[in-house]
């Protein structure tokens, strides 16, 4: 899993990561986070307009409380879970489980 200088320097900011845990948290979102497909409703929605709005965006995935942008396995960068969607997603989360 590669990642550019923006998404290490977002992680280290939104996450509280080290060098060494950029990596593996990246790879743990693209393997086990929501993508667009699991989502319905709000939170499907909200993702749609993620990516229309990050166009070289291709792959997004919601894992905890990030989204984390991929384009096909490149990290773009990271941020926050709107605080309304946090309890949505954990739900959709639970139900795959």
């Amino acid at each position: 899993m590669k990642t550019t200088n923006h998404a290490r320097d977002r992680m280290k900011e939104r996450c509280g990561l080290n060098k060494s845990s950029i990596d593996r948290m990246a790879k743990r979102a693209y393997d086990k986070g929501l993508r667009h497909k699991d989502c319905s409703g709000r939170l499907n929605k909200y993702i749609t307009n993620i990516y229309f709005e990050y166009e070289t965006a291709n792959q997004i995935r919601i894992y905890g409380d990030k989204v984390y942008l991929f384009k096909d396995e490149l990290l773009i960068t990271v941020f926050n879970l709107p605080n309304n969607l946090k309890d949505i997603a954990n739900k959709t989360r639970r139900k795959d489980d």
